[in-house]
């Protein structure tokens, strides 16, 4: 299976903004099929039954909680009848409680309500922190905070504790594994050397996708069963064949 991971949209400068047409061709392109799009649920079944499901398999991921991942990315993903989830920052959902300045391309966050809206809407809502910082550097108790006030955020507002977690940056260790693990099932990490694994739940790896890559590139991509950074280069190579011709 491959786990997508999507921050922005609109073609905004920078390596994490996908174009809205782009986006939309990805998504088209998934619910066409041959490919399975995932719940947190489905993930979470596989995991514990001890095998994730085959290459075609994808679950959508976005992170950071930004409003135009409701403003825009929503009514793609309901005209495509695909399933996905959003890793949001618990102190991002409010004005009291978001921070002056956050370490991000955009202030513009999904609040409270919007992020229910997503939820309403058959989504998934994943844990990201509570302010988004890098974890392993913290302290045992500070990365005991901004896991837990975090959890108790997003359970008060969803009604029942989010079954996944996103590591901020991606960044994480065995001690950062292990406090995660108390409070949820799954985790996401970002580019690792190895493919998902059942046994590994706390290190699901993801593919960044790319503002750079074209259809079959993104398609390149998702024809690998090994790890994101494999299948990542792949979609470049793809790229650049489709530039340079036969």
């Amino acid at each position: 299976m491959h786990i997508l991971m999507y921050h922005r949209l609109g073609g905004l400068p920078g390596p994490m903004s996908i174009p809205l047409i782009t986006f939309t061709a990805q998504m088209r392109l998934l619910a066409e099929g041959p490919y399975r799009a995932l719940t947190v649920a489905d993930l979470h079944q596989a995991v514990r039954a001890g095998h994730l499901p085959g290459r075609n398999a994808v679950l959508i991921t976005f992170d950071d909680g930004y409003l135009d991942t409701i403003t825009d990315a929503l009514p793609i993903l309901d005209a495509c009848g695909l399933p996905a989830a959003m890793a949001v920052c618990g102190g991002y959902l409010s004005p009291d409680t978001l921070p002056r300045r956050t370490p991000h391309s955009s202030q513009h966050f999904a609040d409270a309500a919007q992020v229910l809206r997503w939820r309403d809407s058959g989504r998934d809502v994943a844990a990201h922190s509570y302010t988004h910082p890098a974890l392993p550097p913290l302290s045992d108790a500070a990365l005991a905070w901004q896991t837990a006030v975090d959890h108790e955020v997003l359970t008060g507002l969803l009604g029942e504790p989010p079954a996944l977690f996103a590591y901020p940056y991606g960044a994480h260790d065995e001690r950062v594994r292990e406090v995660v693990a108390r409070l949820y099932p799954m985790a996401l990490a970002t580019d690792e050397r190895h493919a998902p694994h059942a046994g590994r739940p706390h290190v699901l790896p993801r593919i960044q996708v790319s503002p750079h890559w074209d259809l079959d590139a993104f398609r390149a991509a998702l024809a690998t069963d090994a790890d994101p950074r494999t299948a990542q280069h792949a979609a470049t190579q793809a790229g650049h064949r489709r530039i340079e011709g036969p």
